[in-house]
């Protein structure tokens, strides 16, 4: 099973909630939507539907889907794509916050990616040079389970909610 595969039964079996650290500065993404965007065009949303009702589909049975985006300074093109079109996702049901490098780093959170799934797994994502997923860890060890609840409540209330998060504007 690939990892991408992996992550997706993930998503389907958790129980109460999901819970993300994303610290990449860029991620494999499609050109043609960064060209949409750099051309000003408004994001391609029938594109976007299917994750956007599986996020409504699973807050609507009371789950949820958190996340928080940590902001490289200077922000790469990539996140000032990705805070344009994040709106879409709040108002499906996520609830995306944004915390700027330095002060992630001054928290002490780790420079990889994680989902923490019911407070009970951890699945631990590394991406290859291509900024793809490669591999997923996931565990179940209580200690490995502790460390990344800390690093999420450690995180989360400092981290700002997108409808606060003022962007500085692009170059």
């Amino acid at each position: 099973m690939s990892p991408s595969d992996e992550l997706n039964e993930l998503f389907r079996r958790f129980r109460r909630s999901a819970w993300r650290w994303e610290c990449q500065g860029d991620y494999a993404v499609d050109e043609a939507k960064l060209q949409r965007w750099r051309d000003g065009l408004p994001p391609d949303l029938e594109a976007k539907r299917p994750w956007l009702d599986f996020i409504r589909d699973l807050t609507a049975t009371g789950k949820s889907w958190q996340r928080v985006r940590m902001l490289t300074e200077p922000l790469t093109e990539y996140l000032r794509w990705l805070i344009e079109q994040t709106q879409v996702n709040i108002d499906a049901g996520e609830d995306i916050r944004w915390i700027p490098q330095r002060q992630a780093v001054e928290l002490g959170m780790p420079g990889y990616d994680f989902y923490l799934f019911d407070d009970e797994l951890v699945a631990i994502m590394r991406f290859g040079e291509d900024r793809l997923l490669r591999e997923l860890e996931v565990s179940g060890d209580p200690q490995v389970v502790a460390t990344h609840r800390a690093y999420r409540d450690t995180v989360w209330p400092h981290a700002i909610r997108h409808t606060d998060y003022h962007a500085p504007s692009s170059p």
